[in-house]
């Protein structure tokens, strides 16, 4: 091997240069397929990638906007305006007192045990009604229920 190192190195110049860009031009193709040209395509499969990606995610705010807009419409079309006569008659129940004020109010009445889930969901259907508290207590063959609600600031 070293014979072969002196050999060149004592060698002709235009040996030593054609040899050297020989190797300079080998290494460089070397390179390119084996580093540059994988990381260049991985780098263009990643770049398609999140296009669609992009293109997805963008469709399904588009949907999303579209369906949070119809529920709006179809809350606002389907809401029940709020009745106290009508949730009460509805449950088949007796009213004691409603107590209305500005952001909420205190409801009192009686209603059959059996009734109970159907008043609640009912309630749950208005809109305005936000958030209430209740007590129940027997009151003979019926219960008695106490009910503060909270109205939201929407009609």
């Amino acid at each position: 091997m070293p014979w072969l190192i002196e050999r060149w190195l004592s060698g002709p110049v235009w040996i030593r240069i054609v040899s050297l860009v020989v190797i300079t031009i080998l290494l460089t193709l070397a390179a390119w397929f084996f580093v540059i040209h994988p990381q260049h395509s991985l780098t263009q499969q990643l770049v398609t990638g999140n296009q669609q990606a992009n293109q997805k995610q963008t469709e399904l705010r588009r949907k999303i906007w579209e369906i949070k807009s119809l529920e709006k419409s179809l809350l606002s079309i389907s809401a029940p305006i709020f009745s106290v006569s009508q949730l009460v008659g509805q449950s088949n129940g007796q009213l004691l007192k409603w107590q209305p004020e500005e952001k909420q109010g205190v409801l009192e009445m009686l209603i059959p045990w059996e009734m109970l889930p159907i008043f609640f969901t009912r309630l749950a259907e208005y809109r305005v009604v936000s958030s209430h508290s209740f007590t129940i207590t027997t009151q003979g063959e019926w219960l008695k229920l106490v009910l503060t609600m909270e109205f939201a600031d929407e009609p």
